[in-house]
């Protein structure tokens, strides 16, 4: 699959079903909140943070106006004094009850506590898959590639998509035709359609949503580790007319 295709389902039960279960509400409970609020959880100097809709134009070439999609970055969690020393991390930007935030003190804990689990749990799952990706470059060793992990830049994205129909032939699309520039992305989703990849012949391909299962895709950082074995394949997110 990493070599053909750059994606695949990942089913792993070791992952707590309530913890994606209670991701999703609370990302419903962020993204819910009025325009003006969200506004005020941006970091643009270290990309974290809220980012609102059409902000990210990931295909400039075909696109019209920018993705149909809002979205929350969460990062390594470093305090502004020991940034000098951690590179790409840094401090998130977390909700906080006040009178700008319609969110109470416990749900604005509940949210950050969710995260950071979710963030913990989805590393160990990559690091899992690090292991994997060794046995697959042909080695017997599956630690082979353990020492460049041992404090990685990991980030959870949180995606909030409009019921925005899509066009393509008009230059307009939820999500941008792209490849992911770091090493490995596991996708959650709920239960609506929309994910496409770029087959070999230049054709979209549907992915269905799979229940209980991650979309899990190789990116442009580990196609270059792989000297082009594994593949980091260009995806993109259209939206059908009715969607939710």
């Amino acid at each position: 699959a990493s070599i053909n295709v750059g994606f695949f389902y990942l089913e792993d039960p070791s992952f707590p079903q309530d913890l994606l279960d209670i991701v999703m509400t609370q990302s419903q409970i962020l993204f819910a909140l009025p325009m003006e609020q969200k506004m005020l959880l941006v970091d643009k100097t270290l990309n974290r943070g809220y980012t609102r809709f059409e902000e990210e134009t990931l295909d400039p070439q075909n696109q019209v106006k920018g993705d149909t999609k809002e979205g929350y970055y969460i990062g390594n969690e470093v305090a502004l004094e020991d940034m000098d020393t951690a590179k790409l991390k840094g401090p998130n930007v977390w909700p906080t009850p006040s009178e700008n935030c319609n969110m109470t003190n416990g749900e604005c804990t509940l949210f950050r506590n969710t995260m950071e689990r979710y963030r913990q749990e989805a590393t160990r799952v990559c690091m899992e898959l690090v292991k994997y990706f060794s046995l697959a470059l042909t080695t017997d060793n599956p630690h082979l590639l353990d020492e460049h992990f041992t404090d990685p830049p990991t980030y959870i994205r949180l995606l909030h998509y409009s019921a925005e129909e899509s066009k393509p032939n008009e230059g307009v699309y939820a999500c941008g035709g792209h490849s992911d520039y770091g090493m490995v992305t596991l996708l959650l989703t709920d239960d609506n359609p929309g994910l496409q990849i770029q087959g070999k012949d230049g054709s979209w391909i549907d992915v269905p949503p799979k229940k209980g299962a991650f979309v899990v895709n190789i990116g442009d950082l580990l196609q270059r580790w792989t000297n082009g074995i594994f593949k980091s394949t260009v995806h993109r997110v259209i939206t059908p007319k009715g969607a939710k």
